[in-house]
């Protein structure tokens, strides 16, 4: 039974009807993904789902009792706060009483006398206010989703404000993960995330999430591993196809070739009878034509596949560079207190794709502008060869100058004829008025496909590319695949777009803290290789030491049993903890510890002791569960 349903939804702006009669359901676990090319209307389809935007016509329905949890693709959060406390207050009640223990801690590092005493007192009074509103296991919970989301504990207490874009909204899927509503709304959820992240997010939306899901994503390696079920808004109209996002493109190549074939041999059939009309008239049979021109009318017209527009980008022959294109020997890059890469050593020789991984803050980008010339290294040397001209791209789009036209841009570093830039720029969706735009409108997808322009006009042997893909639809980023891979040149990219690097790339460069590992093959190859691998069996020992594999049955008696032994060992260990807590809270309440000095090592022991009491409630938690889930 759905636990939300989307019935026959229109909405328009102005002339423009975005889509019409969209119809689905999700239900509860269900995990369904919303694709769609860029001004689809697929974020404006999920406000209207959560009653922010209002359709034309058409019904959303929501079951009584169902929470909706949404990720918007501009997020907002608590300004003032640090990342870590505004992401584990999960309501204004909890949020305020975090932020009052902060406060108290900061105050009691430095407070003496009478002033420490009363901080004592107030700081217990909080904290127990604090635990009743689970804000230490939020607390625990949300530290756990920050580093799974690739945050530094470092950057816990860094004020929100002072986070980038892409900060924010990790930050702000991490309090979304935290509050686990019975619904997710995911606008575009890997944006900003490196690859660890995007697996640690599929693997947590798999195994520790239970609610439904719908997912607004260009990343198909993302959906393929995610969603059993697609919903795709093309020209206006929604489909809805069973499977991942793999199944689906499948799915639909075969529909639209079944389409095809079935609209040619309706044209063939209409043409024929067509012509029979003519003839009986011509020989004035009209009751015979009278009934040609009834069985014209009855046949239900197919409609014709309609060809979406879509980047058609396609780079000249590349000028041949030497065999050797670059070398890079003992290459090092670092910041104080950070090491990027150190003794980088590698050949990249002509035609190769080398793919650039690792997690964001590791250097890839960093590499790419020391060998584009825009960031001197350390120490090492690029030696690129004979007559190479390499062109690098750039993921901020910082370069873009605002204030001029599309077209001024693209003329602006290139030796193009104002009619070849306008060829050039329709390949890459800028029609007529559009190379008129101004830059400074122009959307994250916009800006993207001109960045790409300039580099496709450059005619460059050798590409750099930093998150090309980044704000490109799927059809775009297929596009721009097809292109690469019949590219002539040289290519080194750096990319979270695990399905670029497998259709692309024949080497995977890593780089991951401060080490530097090249690899065979594309990203399912490294991906197999890099893995650590589970060491050879050893011989067979003699019958008599080789234990007899257990039944499941008595396995999993064998494992309860382990279990509520455990279970019950944690119980005295947290009655003794809570025994121990009451009294160290009783302790900092009696003013002769602020008399004697000993606040300040009860104040640390009081701390010690409930990060310790956490802890076991934690663990308590955690078997459990696994004891339900053994019995299930």
């Amino acid at each position: 039974m759905p636990i939300i349903t989307v019935s026959n939804i229109s909405k328009s702006f102005g002339t423009r009807e975005l889509f019409s009669g969209v119809t689905f359901g999700v239900a509860a676990s269900e995990r369904i993904a919303l694709i769609g090319a860029n001004g689809s209307g697929k974020t404006t389809l999920l406000r209207i789902m959560l009653g922010e935007d209002a359709a034309d016509s058409g019904s959303v329905h929501v079951e009584q009792g169902v929470t909706l949890g949404y990720l918007p693709q501009e997020v907002d959060l608590p300004e003032v706060a640090g990342l870590h406390l505004a992401v584990m207050g999960v309501n204004p009640a909890l949020l305020a009483c975090g932020s009052e223990l902060h406060s108290i801690e900061r105050e009691m590092a430095s407070a003496t006398g009478e002033r420490a005493h009363a901080l004592g007192t107030q700081y217990a009074e909080v904290s127990h206010r604090f635990d009743g509103l689970h804000g230490f296991d939020y607390s625990q919970r949300a530290k756990a989703i920050l580093l799974g989301l690739g945050f530094d504990e470092s950057e816990f207490d860094k004020p929100v404000r002072t986070l980038s874009g892409g900060q924010k909204t990790r930050a702000a899927l991490a309090r979304l993960l935290l509050l686990a509503p019975d619904m997710l709304l995911l606008d575009e959820p890997t944006n900003h995330l490196d690859i660890r992240a995007c697996e640690w997010l599929s693997e947590f939306l798999t195994n520790r999430y239970s609610g439904a899901a719908l997912i607004v994503s260009h990343d198909r390696y993302f959906l393929d591993g995610i969603v059993t079920k697609v919903v795709e808004i093309e020209n206006g109209t929604a489909a809805t196809y069973p499977g991942n996002y793999s199944q689906f493109a499948h799915l639909k190549a075969a529909r639209i070739e079944e389409q095809r074939k079935v609209y040619k041999q309706q044209q063939k059939e209409i043409k024929r009878i067509e012509e029979a009309i003519q003839t009986l008239f011509s020989d004035r049979k009209f009751s015979r034509r009278d009934s040609k021109v009834k069985q014209l009318e009855r046949i239900q017209r197919v409609v014709s596949v309609t060809e979406q527009r879509s980047v058609s980008a396609k780079f000249t022959q590349a000028i041949r560079s030497g065999r050797e294109v670059v070398r890079l020997s003992k290459l090092a890059k670092g910041y104080p207190g950070k090491t990027l890469f150190d003794d980088l050593s590698a050949t990249v020789e002509r035609g190769r794709k080398i793919g650039i991984v690792g997690p964001n803050g590791s250097g890839k980008t960093t590499l790419l502008k020391i060998l584009a010339g825009r960031v001197e290294a350390d120490g090492g040397e690029v030696i690129f060869g004979h007559n190479v001209f390499p062109v690098y791209f750039a993921q901020e789009f910082d370069h873009l100058v605002k204030s001029r036209s599309v077209l001024e841009e693209l003329l602006a570093d290139n030796d193009l004829t104002p009619g070849q830039a306008r060829n050039l720029l329709a390949q890459f969706l800028f029609m007529g008025d559009d190379a008129f735009k101004p830059v400074d409108v122009l959307s994250g997808g916009e800006l993207c496909r001109l960045a790409l322009a300039k580099v496709l006009a450059q005619s460059p042997n050798l590409l750099l590319l930093d998150e090309p893909t980044n704000h490109l639809d799927i059809r775009s980023r297929e596009a721009l695949e097809d292109a690469l891979r019949a590219y002539d040149g040289t290519v080194l990219v750096a990319s979270h777009d695990r399905y670029l690097l497998d259709t692309v790339a024949d080497e995977i460069l890593e780089i991951a803290d401060g080490a530097s590992a090249l690899y065979l093959g594309n990203y399912s190859d490294y991906k197999a290789k890099s893995q650590p691998v589970a060491p050879e069996s050893a011989p067979a020992k003699p019958a008599e030491k080789t234990a007899r594999p257990m039944s499941s049955l008595k396995e999993t008696e064998r494992r309860l049993r382990e279990l509520n032994k455990r279970q019950h060992s944690l119980e005295r260990e947290i009655d003794a903890a809570e025994a121990n807590v009451a009294s160290l809270t009783a302790a900092l309440g009696d003013p002769e510890s602020y008399r004697s000095g000993s606040a300040g090592d009860l104040t640390k022991q009081y701390d010690e002791a409930s990060e310790g009491l956490r802890a076991l409630y934690a663990e308590w938690e955690r078997v459990c569960e696994e004891i339900a889930a053994t019995q299930g």
